[in-house]
């Protein structure tokens, strides 16, 4: 079992406290230079959802939305979300690094509790690094798809995408 996955279970049955200690030292993994890390949610209107679902083309399934904010000297290093979804009975849960900009700089699989066959491999996920609000991120014309794994390729691919525009509506047209 990975230190990751170790984490990622811990953290479904640890206290709050315990699940934002875990957070910000997977943020300070991802950002290392980090002096801080501020903690700022996102509720998702009924207005903001529709937005969102039409510029990423895809369906919000979570209205709630936390963004972990790196930085250092007050200058932004990047944003980082942690977020679970299902991808054909059983839980995903994702660590979704942005840059300063609001691209994508890494996406981790924390835990998959579908068969490992269906697992992306990292090489898959490196495509969607740089990725922007701007690009489609559609699985079979942007992303290759993963043989067997359509359904890991396309919730991955969807989830980053509405993601990627929560970001960017979070602060009205820029990253927060």
């Amino acid at each position: 079992m990975t230190f990751a996955l170790v984490l990622s279970l811990l953290a479904l049955v640890g206290a709050p406290d315990d699940l934002a200690r875990r957070a910000e030292a997977l943020v300070r993994q991802v950002f290392p230079d980090a002096e801080a890390v501020e903690v700022r949610d996102l509720v998702l209107t009924d207005a903001l959802v529709a937005r969102v679902e039409a510029l990423a083309r895809a369906r919000v399934k979570e209205r709630l939305v936390t963004f972990y904010t790196a930085r250092k000297g007050g200058v932004v290093l990047g944003h980082l979300v942690l977020h679970a979804h299902v991808v054909r009975t059983k839980r995903e849960t994702l660590s979704i690094a942005f840059e300063p900009d609001g691209r994508l700089r890494k996406v981790t699989v924390l835990a998959f509790l579908e068969p490992p066959e269906y697992r992306p491999p990292e090489r898959w996920l490196a495509q969607l690094d740089g990725k922007g609000p701007d690009d489609r991120l559609t699985v079979g014309q942007d992303l290759a798809p993963i043989s067997g794994a359509t359904l890991t390729a396309r919730g991955i691919a969807e989830e980053s995408r509405w993601l990627l525009q929560a970001l960017k509506l979070a602060a009205g047209g820029g990253a927060p």
